[in-house]
């Protein structure tokens, strides 16, 4: 059978984009916090050291994976690689990290600021609905 003659059938639908709202807003306020944490991180240079390890690291792991046999890694002086890494790239991305940081932090701040509008004025609709409605 179906509901569509029920009033009460959009009254499920906006409880749970009411709950879902809800769950949403503690996850996204968490979410913009630890992005501010994560740019004070890359801006503090005593985070940069741990980080360009792991990034020789890894770059170390993937030239041992994709060449087996060592000719290319060879070819190219480490020292090199690392003063390069470390003098160019690593700033650079840090710099772009931080630009994309911040914009995660303007879209974050928007989707917060919809649904927070949304649900007052899905808040203020079910006041509206509750006083419209006879005993």
């Amino acid at each position: 059978m179906s509901n569509d003659g029920n009033p009460d059938h959009p009254q499920i639908s906006e409880d749970a984009l009411r709950n879902f709202i809800l769950l949403t807003l503690p996850w996204l306020s968490f979410q913009r916090q630890m992005l501010d944490i994560a740019k004070k991180g890359i801006r503090d240079a005593s985070y940069v050291k741990p980080t360009e390890n792991f990034a020789l690291s890894a770059l170390q792991a993937l030239m041992m994976i994709f060449d087996r046999s060592g000719t290319w890694r060879n070819l190219i002086d480490t020292d090199f690689v690392v003063e390069n890494a470390s003098k160019e790239v690593f700033p650079k991305v840090a710099s772009a990290s931080i630009q994309l940081i911040e914009a995660q932090e303007t879209i974050l701040k928007g989707a917060f600021e919809a649904l927070d509008n949304l649900r007052k004025s899905n808040k203020a609709n079910s006041s509206r609905k509750a006083a419209d409605q006879p005993d």
